[in-house]
């Protein structure tokens, strides 16, 4: 068996729907096709760590009938009552009846033995999405057909999608035997996507480990093992997997995500894994790559900003990373260097017949407009395509971008004007036109509108996020708490919900103990987010622990320079008579952002100017 063929054939099984109009052809094609970009899918489906073959297109030879399996077909003379029967089954999909022409295929191979009425009979019951179906007309398939290699084939992996695992486990045994070594990791990776079509995970995990007892050090075996444990529900046992398959190789992409996805320890061990490689192997670009992923996952801009950095010294004119450097700065606030990233972006775009430019385009206006420089800012957004497939996004980024200038009610227009059917487009106008209100100050009007978007949209994350904090800074509390609480039932992995409340109860002085207790759970969930980090050394300062508040409000400030984190960690060393050292942060605070709210507040409580 190709475990090639395997993998998107069992991927196919959930993809093939019913069939009214030309439903044999469509069938056939559609079957087909999903088998033949099999390297595609590896991709796609089962994270593999070889390079994708784009444009493969499979023979046609590797579908149809072999001369060896055409030995079995019987010498069949086409009669009237054959021809009747089968035009009888064709006409009955075409009204939508095919289990009448799932049944009459069948009868038509216990009248004339041929194999091909039993291929008929599987292709319609796969149509149907009936695997068990499926499965006995696969059967009777290999019973006439003792040659066909295809119904073998068609058969095991029908075996596992019903659950029948020791059926198929001597078949599966005999087929791994005959892949060569240049594709046993591919392979491997191809039999994992079949088991987990079974419907007892657990059973599958037991067969896969009992198939590859013997390529325990492959990494991929380990990756492979990693996503059946995970869908068994043994996530431990998935990440000593994960680790392993790291040890084995250390720059194998999909399994540090994978690692970093389980949880908030997997991820950085995920990262001292790969970074340890990386300083061993500084050449090593693939290695380095990831691990600029990892940080971007934990939030260490500075970090991944490094890591890039070094990686575009070795190839200057890779767009993914030009495009992630100009990222990175832009959330730092530094306009010039993601301005210089962009343009290089451009630059290198066009000399490599690149067009996916408009995200450029749209970064570089906001830039202009942060600079106040408002033509510019026009110029990059005229050349954004009114077609292009993120129009709806183009124009939400444009409002908002109006919103910057200082055009907040032209800008709320312009969204007004959007007139979206789609409930999830509905919901983004919604937020775009709270957050353009909530940037402006005008609190009270964002929270009105927020109150529609929720009365839409009860359960959207955002929505409920966005409404608390214009509810806390409104001064509803009660509300404020209330949309909180219920986000954290939602989402009880987001450390954004828990950070807003602890901080809110921090900085209002009240329930200090609760606030704590919060913020070490957002902190546990987000070890190296700044803004965790601050909002836990203010809530560590409000209990009397100035020292270790200095300490991590100094770390936060390092990882993300901000005016707001800069605003509270002058304070405190205001208060302990560290008052140079303050100004020093208030002065550079106020470079990164002198229009910051708790800034301007906290400079005027202190009576501070620069």
């Amino acid at each position: 068996m190709n475990f090639l063929f395997v993998k998107s054939l069992a991927y196919s099984l959930q993809r093939i729907n019913c069939v009214k109009a030309e439903y044999k052809a469509m069938v056939r094609t559609t079957f087909l096709t999903l088998i033949a970009s099999l390297t595609l899918s590896i991709n796609a489906h089962a994270a593999a760590s070889t390079d994708s073959d784009d444009g493969y297109t499979a023979p046609e030879t590797l579908f149809a009938p072999s001369a060896q399996e055409k030995k079995d077909f019987p010498p069949l003379a086409l009669n009237s009552q054959i021809l009747f029967q089968v035009l009888s089954a064709e006409i009955a999909l075409r009204r939508n009846q095919p289990e009448t022409a799932y049944q009459t295929y069948l009868s038509l191979l216990q009248d004339t033995h041929d194999p091909r009425m039993a291929e008929r009979a599987t292709e319609i019951a796969l149509s149907m999405q009936n695997a068990p179906k499926a499965l006995t007309a696969t059967r009777l398939w290999c019973q006439y057909a003792p040659h066909s290699k295809r119904a073998v084939q068609l058969k095991t992996i029908l075996l596992v999608v019903n659950g029948k695992l020791d059926e198929a486990r001597p078949m599966l045994v005999e087929e791994l035997k005959k892949v060569p070594a240049a594709n046993r990791n591919n392979a491997i990776l191809s039999l994992q996507v079949l088991i987990s079509r079974s419907p007892n995970p657990i059973a599958g995990l037991h067969l896969l480990q009992s198939l590859l007892k013997n390529d325990m050090q492959r990494a991929e075996t380990n990756f492979a093992l990693a996503r059946q444990q995970i869908n068994a529900g043994e996530k431990p046992k998935a990440a000593k997997s994960l680790k392993k398959a790291l040890k084995l190789r250390p720059d194998f992409e999909s399994a540090a995500l994978l690692l970093a996805q389980l949880g908030v320890t997997e991820r950085q061990e995920a990262l001292n894994i790969v970074r340890a490689f990386v300083d061993k192997n500084p050449k090593a670009q693939k290695a380095r790559l990831l691990l600029a992923q990892l940080y971007l996952a934990n939030n260490q801009l500075s970090a991944a900003r490094q890591e890039l950095q070094a990686y575009l010294r070795q190839d200057p004119d890779d767009l993914s990373t030009l495009m992630t450097l100009a990222s990175i700065e832009l959330q730092l606030k530094q306009y010039d260097k993601a301005e210089q990233y962009l343009r290089r972006y451009l630059r290198a775009a066009q000399e490599q017949k690149n067009p996916n430019v408009e995200q450029a385009y749209l970064d570089l206006a906001q830039i202009a407009l942060e600079k106040k420089d408002e033509a510019l800012a026009q110029q990059w957004l005229e050349k954004i395509s009114t077609s292009n497939s993120q129009s709806l996004s183009v124009q939400i980024t444009l409002a908002q971008l109006l919103a910057k200038a200082g055009k907040v009610d032209a800008a709320r227009q312009r969204l007004a004007e959007l007139n979206a059917a789609d409930p999830n487009a509905q919901a983004l106008i919604a937020l775009a036109d709270s957050n353009i209100l909530f940037a402006a100050q005008r609190y009270a009007e964002a929270e009105k509108q927020l109150e529609k978007a929720y009365q839409a949209f009860p359960n959207e994350p955002s929505l409920l996020y966005d409404y608390a904090m214009a509810a806390e800074k409104n001064g509803h509390y009660e509300l404020m708490e209330k949309l909180i609480n219920k986000l954290m039932k939602l989402q009880p992995d987001n450390p954004n919900s828990y950070n807003a409340l602890g901080f809110s109860l921090a900085d209002r002085g009240i329930r200090l103990e609760e606030a704590h207790t919060l913020l070490l759970k957002a902190s546990t969930l987000s070890p190296k987010d700044p803004f965790i980090m601050d909002s836990l050394g203010w809530v560590k300062y409000r209990l009397g622990d100035a020292q270790q508040a200095i300490s991590l409000l100094r770390e936060a400030y390092q990882l993300q320079p901000n005016a707001e984190i800069g605003a509270h960690l002058g304070e405190i060393l205001w208060m302990q008579n560290q008052r140079e050292q303050a100004k020093q942060i208030w002065q550079d605070a106020q470079k990164l952002d002198a229009g910051n709210e708790t800034l301007k507040k906290t400079l005027q409580r202190f009576q501070f100017t620069p």
